[in-house]
């Protein structure tokens, strides 16, 4: 072993020493984000446009004023910078994060006056980015790299503030290198040489902390959350200031080939986590992860004989993936403990856009610039705004590298594809696109669920936008990082009952072994994509049909799931969503609960007949499993009130009083099963101040086995109280539900759906009475009637063919086909 360890560490060193013979022996600076050769094509781009000149503007408007007054008295902004804790462990997140802030702002200020010196040449900016860097190379460099800390938590400074530290040192070097550069020391009152040994001291301590080498070595290939990605920048940074040749490519071999347990490999542990989509494997919000393609862009430029940007060709690809992920409102959908609201595609965008233009990658130039342009021409044009927050220091890269973007751009990118799949968290998305106010008229939404960082265990849960709302919402994440740790999260939007989903014997829950987060118990198995038509990404056959279902062997509660999501359109302006869940335990079917929550101020529950059903109060939910979260985490529905079982069709109405929007839901008959209506916590994220408003629930029971007879349920989002949905009933294969009949009145038309989704995908559905034959798992027939007029449709989403009545169609070879008669 100790051999083998000794020959490790020379096959280590002959490779460094191989890597310095193809480098120049030292580094120019500024490097980091520019060089020195870059500055006249980027003082060209400030020249000839606008938003170049912007962000300049902005930052003399956040560095001068700061700047004059520090000419006059430098103690002014030195007496601004706060303690500094005493070692990385010191503070707890919320104890670090407003030390964090207040370091980060004066940082933030030396790094932007590094800038305007690199642009302006003017020494003045230089002498202040100077003299706030002496403060801290003094507090800095006696410490060690065990000691070494700003803030107290050894997640936040790389993240917060080693970054800007490093920026100024990387923009102001060749001014402080100077024999005669000074800089203004507080403790004595004057001016004194500034010392770059003692900055290399600093900068030395700093890199050690990051990458902690007197820790525990890396494990490459195992699977880790995103810290070390959000930290790496803090690394790599301050490794390209490090002067010594040797040590400074011995600390990037560290950081890119060797890692540590705290800073990862970033190629042999965080790149291989990026499966074959190229996406952060984490909720949405989370995996936008632009460090990834920053840090890329920055080894690249600094070592290009290592040509990374060809062999992660995936991973700029993945970037344009999130676009197709959005609701018709721009919003992203939401799976896992994630914020809609949360968007980085630009910053992927413009970084991608600059590896394109350097490498001449055309065919990634022209996706960014097409996904730019769509972006900028969504918000009125590009307007960079630079603001303080303080796990975003790059915002000035806008400039630097930031690059033109054509009014007209020849192709395009429809990001409105009918079906979306991401593997990882086990979601498809489903997507029916109107030209005309979409954001109205259009449907989106998504089925699935799967175990993996930031997940929540939910089973198949469900997600559904409409009428210019994300009507059907899943739980997400809180504002704050608090309100994680409370029982609302952890025992309620974490867990089954805060989606919406299907719950098996009252008892759904997920195991802690295995959960991406201690005590969550939060591991579930990966639901899987069985079935879509179109494909993910492809072309949809019909502009009126697609669906997708996903499957669930459901290891922890024993029991197999699978749901089926389709959008139907029937007009411009009129659509719906047909769901069906099957669900069966392997062991007892005692009941199942069928869980959908939607935004609004009230649920009107009727039958049939339009007869509103009564109700009766239930104590039916205020039961859980025992477990440390208190799983299913139904607790926390409120006034839950019941109806009588009943096997009568059952109409729901969702109404959001604000601007009059409705979902209506449709239940057919033939099982019997019990409504309960409630009030959960109210929607994250909600538009139109349902933010705070209590959040509306059904519940719907069915005692035994839900696969067989399945939940099927159709969902209208619309602007009006009474529905173009008129009835539905469903499709009976002897005792087993196959689908639903669906009766739409668009003005003086009447459209009749057969939706027809079986559980195998050569099944074989025998209607005499309706003269239709079905082979396959789903298709739709479509009848249209209109004064005297008659139409047919038929579409085989996944099939072999379809007869109904005098009608016929095969499929082609990828089993799919649609035709009107």
């Amino acid at each position: 072993m100790f051999k083998k360890s000794i020959i490790l560490k020379i096959l280590i060193i002959v490779q460094i020493v191989l890597f310095q013979s193809v480098q120049a022996q030292s580094l120019k600076h500024p490097v980091i984000w520019v060089t020195e050769d870059e500055r006249e094509a980027i003082l060209d781009k400030i020249e000839n446009y606008d938003w170049a000149k912007s962000v300049v503007n902005q930052l003399h408007e956040r560095v001068d004023p700061a700047l004059k007054i520090h000419e006059t008295n430098p103690n002014a902004i030195l007496n601004t910078i706060p303690d500094f804790a005493k070692h990385d462990r010191e503070n707890s997140e919320q104890k670090a994060s407003p030390l964090a802030a207040k370091h980060n702002k004066v940082l933030a200020l030396a790094s932007e006056a590094g800038m305007l010196y690199y642009l302006t040449q003017q020494e003045k900016y230089a002498q202040f980015a100077a003299d706030i860097l002496g403060y801290y190379v003094d507090v800095i460099a006696p410490k060690t790299p065990q000691t070494t800390t700003i803030c107290g938590y050894e997640f936040f400074d790389p993240r917060t503030t080693y970054g800007p530290f490093a920026l100024t040192y990387d923009f102001i070097y060749n001014y402080v290198k100077q024999p005669n550069a000074t800089v203004y020391n507080k403790e004595k009152g004057v001016r004194i040489p500034f010392n770059n040994a003692k900055a290399q001291k600093a900068i030395a301590n700093i890199v050690g902390n990051v990458l902690q080498e007197y820790g525990k070595p890396d494990k490459h290939g195992k699977t880790i959350s995103n810290h070390p990605i959000l930290t790496a920048s803090g690394a790599l940074f301050s490794i390209l200031c490090v002067d010594d040749d040797f040590e400074r490519n011995r600390l990037f071999h560290v950081f890119w080939e060797e890692g540590t347990a705290h800073q990862n490999s970033f190629k042999n542990t965080i790149l291989p986590m990026f499966g074959e989509q190229g996406i952060w494997p984490e909720s949405l919000s989370y995996s936008f992860m632009s460090i990834i393609t920053l840090t890329l862009n920055i080894v690249d430029r600094v070592y290009p004989e290592m040509n990374v940007t060809k062999d992660y060709q995936h991973i700029f690809n993945g970037n344009f993936l999130f676009d197709y992920l959005r609701y018709p409102n721009r919003k992203f959908v939401r799976y896992g403990d994630s914020k809609r609201n949360n968007d980085s595609t630009e910053d992927l965008y413009r970084y991608t856009l600059s590896i394109a233009e350097r490498r001449d990658y055309t065919d990634l130039k022209q996706k960014s610039q097409i996904a730019l342009r769509q972006a900028y021409d969504t918000k009125g044009g590009y307007q960079p705004e630079l603001d303080d927050n303080i796990f975003n220091n790059f915002q000035p890269l806008d400039l630097f590298w930031g690059q033109p973007v054509p009014e007209k751009i020849e192709g395009g990118i429809n990001f409105n594809k009918p079906t979306v799949i991401i593997k990882h968290a086990g979601v498809a998305l489903q997507r029916n696109f109107v030209e005309k106010d979409n954001e109205i008229y259009g449907l989106c939404g998504i089925i699935g669920g799967a175990h993996y960082v930031h997940s929540h265990v939910t089973g198949i849960a469900m997600e559904l936008y409409g009428a210019g709302y994300v009507m059907g919402p899943n739980a997400g994440l809180p504002a704050t990082v608090a309100e994680r740790k409370i029982p609302l999260h952890e025992n309620y939007f974490r867990l089954y009952a805060g989606n919406n989903t299907v719950v098996v014997n009252g008892t759904s829950h997920g195991l802690d072994e295995g959960s991406w987060k201690g005590g969550a118990y939060v591991w579930q198995n990966t639901t899987v994509n069985i079935a879509s038509e179109p494909k993910h990404l492809e072309d949809p056959i019909s502009e009126n049909f697609s669906f997708a279902t996903q499957f669930l062997k459901d290891e922890v509660n024993n029991c197999d799931q699978e749901r089926t999501l389709s959008t139907i359109r029937t007009s411009d302006k009129t659509a719906y969503y047909f769901d069906m869940f099957r669900s069966k335990s392997l062991d007892e079917n005692k009941f199942h609960d069928y869980i959908y929550h939607n935004i609004g101020d009230e649920t009107i529950i009727k039958n049939e007949k339009g007869q509103v059903l009564s109700l009766t109060e239930t104590n039916s939910y205020k039961t859980d499993i025992g477990d440390l979260v208190q799983s299913p985490g139904w607790r926390y529905f409120e006034n839950t009130q019941v109806t009588k079982p009943t096997k009568e069709a059952v109409k729901v109405t969702f109404k959001i009083a604000y601007n009059d929007k409705y979902m209506h839901m449709f239940v057919p008959k033939g099982v019997e099963r019990a409504y309960t209506k409630a009030l959960t916590p109210p929607t994250r994220e909600a538009e139109n101040g349902y933010v705070t408003k209590k959040t509306q629930l059904l519940a719907i029971r069915q005692n035994g086995e839900a696969w067989d007879t399945p939940f099927v349920t159709v969902f209208e989002p619309s602007t009006k109280s009474e529905s173009s949905v008129q009835s539905i009933e469903p499709l009976m294969d002897g005792a087993k539900i196959v689908g639903a009949k669906v009766v739409s009145k668009v003005e003086a038309l009447t459209i009749t759906d057969y939706i027809i989704s079986q559980d195998k995908s050569n099944a074989v559905y025998i209607n005499k009475a309706l003269k239709l034959n079905f082979e396959g798992r789903f298709a739709i027939v479509r009848v249209e009637e209109s004064k005297g007029k008659k139409t047919t449709s038929l579409y085989i989403g996944e099939g072999k063919k379809i007869n109904f009545e005098d009608h016929s169609l095969e499929s082609d070879s990828q089993n799919k086909a649609f035709k009107s008669f």
